[in-house]
């Protein structure tokens, strides 16, 4: 036993190399990590390919809508040109402003379906950088997918339209509202992402999205225009959806029109809010 003993391999003991501080997870790679998330779930594509499809038919039934009383509407000096244009280009975002704060709901809230988000927040303990990284990757695809769907419709529907095609010679009547409605949508997706992480699951989000986007604009307009309801409809200007179609429309579903800056301040307000209350709920409690 004792030869046994003297002749066995002595036990080793390791201790863990200590981690080098100059490597840390960087808000850059925390963005690229959330990238390479988003970008390989097919709901993202499904989503992307819906607003797609969605945006163009709704633009070609109004550009042949438009087409078909082109005259009648000229003789009524109603407004023609890029006014015309813009209205058929972004005439998709009364649908697909709800698409946009569902794409970025169903980041978060997929995170949480699947577990995932444990280790989104073991490689992010801080927290607020993860929130802060996926609302950056997904306003920022949004706001670039709009563009490319804008561009696509305003080709697609020049034939149409004709002389009320878009003019690029006037950018202040042409690109500049498309380039606001595009903002919109993206700060709406942010706003999505902020409500994702407040609400943590995938209809509770939905529905609080439907009731900002649809609902209350819509209860709004059943309150008469009279004096005893005008605070209802000077509140109702700052909802989102009305605060974006004024910067892009010229006014809402309901509410009064907005000039650019307040409408533009209005939707960063919802979307820095969504995102500072779910920054607040993740850091409050447990994956």
């Amino acid at each position: 036993m004792s030869t046994l003993n003297a002749t066995a391999p002595a036990a080793q003991t390791t201790t863990p190399a200590a981690a080098d501080p100059r490597i840390h997870l960087s808000f850059v790679r925390l963005v690229r990590s959330e990238w390479l998330k988003f970008t390989t779930i097919r709901s993202t594509w499904w989503s992307i390919a819906l607003v797609l499809i969605l945006s163009v038919g709704l633009s070609l039934l109004m550009a042949a809508s438009y087409a078909s009383f082109a005259l009648d509407n000229a003789e009524a000096g109603m407004p023609q040109g890029n006014a015309v244009a813009v209205q058929v280009i972004v005439f998709s975002t009364v649908l697909t402003q709800l698409l946009a704060v569902i794409l970025g709901s169903i980041t978060v809230t997929g995170e949480y379906s699947t577990g995932m988000i444990r280790s989104t927040l073991t490689a992010a303990p801080g927290r607020s950088g993860a929130v802060l990284a996926k609302a950056l990757v997904v306003g920022v695809t949004m706001f670039v997918t709009s563009i490319v769907v804008f561009a696509i419709i305003a080709i697609v529907t020049a034939p149409i339209l004709t002389t009320n095609a878009l003019d690029l010679s006037e950018p202040e009547t042409a690109l500049m509202p498309l380039l606001g409605a595009a903002l919109f949508l993206a700060l709406m997706a942010m706003m999505g992402v902020g409500i994702g992480f407040i609400i943590r699951n995938g209809p509770g989000a939905l529905a609080i999205g439907i009731g900002l986007v649809f609902v209350a604009p819509l209860l709004v307009s059943f309150f008469p225009r009279v004096d005893g309801f005008a605070w209802i409809h000077d509140l109702a200007s700052y909802l989102p959806s009305n605060a974006g179609q004024s910067l892009f429309l010229g006014g809402g579903m309901s509410g009064n029109a907005l000039d650019t800056i307040p409408a533009i301040v209005t939707i960063v307000v919802w979307a820095a809010a969504a995102l500072v209350g779910g920054i607040a709920v993740l850091k409050t409690r447990d994956a």
